[in-house]
């Protein structure tokens, strides 16, 4: 199996990048053999990769700014290796193309006759229209243009032999608009596939993320003026890498409000765990928040927003709250009401869906039935 990655999947620190690494971790417990090929920016070579694939070939992504007057989306232009192709033509074997970024020769008439399949994290073109409407000045510009650009390139996905869609609303969305790709719901891959005993937790609730990142920057800002406030004595924690320096303001100036930033893996989990509550909102519904998964299979009581559940099938494993009274009303229930092992059964038997071994399992029948 080749796997071509838009960008080097270790460490597995963000939602992309998590999804690719333990699926290459789950390819090879499975038997499989692995040629990871990614493209390489921002971060190092990772030895660690040669214990979840059996050849690595790295690529570099050119990032020039010709790249940017391409009719092709900026992030396929940038991603335009012919050393990969030709890497691509050493044998036969079934292709993986990580996200649409990665799709600049899936329709090359070289690969005819391969078996081609395309990760979906999200419907791309929406992801970046987002992005524009939360952005400003030249970078509204640039996500804004990238969306049209987006939205006209996702035709390309008509070349693939089968769709893999991180939600069911992706599925149903893929599905519909190219009905001549076989179009498969692949929840996504992540590092736990067991939920953790009950513990005792700690009396606080926990906001957690990359807090660099505009989506949850959002979603936090809007937490802290309207939700944290009106709950007089409850500690929240916020916590998550590189906090922008407006959240740090912001955090420091709300009354009950404590910032972590940039914990070690081992203290994100213990504040996952130790939480009363994980509460998890966004105002971005496409693709899938693995911060979510990492709460469910980690913490106890769970609190979202509707949008954070879309096409996962998780809404019984949550407590949903779409509004800041709701939130309020949730976070107060939640502080006298234990996690207990009624909750814990109930939400194993909701994530066996999740499970990577039984996922992994869905795309060796499918190349099975392909070859047959």
């Amino acid at each position: 199996m080749h796997v071509v990655s838009l960008q080097v999947p270790f460490p597995p620190d963000y939602g992309g990048v998590i999804d690719i690494y333990y699926k290459l971790k789950a390819f090879r417990a499975a038997g499989y053999e692995v040629y990871l090929h990614t493209y390489q920016y921002d971060r190092q070579r990772a030895p660690q990769l040669d214990a979840v694939a059996d050849r690595v070939y790295y690529y570099p992504r050119n990032r020039s700014f010709t790249r940017q007057l391409s009719v092709e989306p900026y992030i396929v232009a940038s991603r335009q290796s012919s050393q990969l192709l030709t890497d691509l033509l050493t044998d036969d074997a079934p292709i993986l193309f990580e996200g649409i970024h990665c799709c600049a020769f899936l329709a090359d008439s070289r690969l005819t006759g391969r078996c081609k399949l395309v990760r979906m994290h999200n419907i791309e073109h929406e992801y970046y229209a987002q992005l524009a409407r939360q952005a400003t000045g030249w970078r509204r510009l640039y996500y804004r243009l990238e969306a049209v650009r987006l939205k006209q390139y996702e035709h390309i996905l008509t070349n693939a032999d089968a769709i893999l869609a991180i939600t069911e609303s992706d599925r149903c969305y893929f599905a519909s608009k190219y009905p001549q790709v076989a179009t498969l719901w692949l929840p996504a891959f992540q590092a736990h596939n067991t939920v953790a005993p009950l513990t005792s937790r700690e009396e606080y609730i926990l906001y957690h993320g990359n807090l660099s990142v505009e989506e949850n920057i959002e979603a936090a800002d809007y937490l802290l003026q309207q939700v944290v406030p009106n709950t007089p004595g409850v500690s929240w924690i916020f916590a998550g890498k590189n906090p922008a320096p407006r959240l740090t303001q912001r955090i420091a100036a709300t009354p009950g409000a404590r910032l972590v930033p940039n914990p070690s893996d081992d203290e994100m989990e213990r504040l996952i765990q130790q939480a009363a509550a994980n509460v998890l909102v966004t105002f971005q519904p496409t693709g899938l928040k693995l911060k979510l998964l990492h709460a469910l299979y980690t913490g106890g009581h769970c609190i979202v927003n509707s949008k954070m559940l879309v096409g996962t099938g998780l809404e019984r494993a949550c407590i949903v709250a779409d509004t800041p009274q709701a939130l309020i009303h949730a976070v107060k229930e939640v502080l006298t009401t234990p996690f207990d092992s009624a909750e814990r059964t109930r939400r194993v038997k909701l994530l066996e869906r999740y499970d990577p071994r039984r996922n992994i399992g869905l795309i060796t029948r499918y190349l099975t039935e392909k070859t047959l």
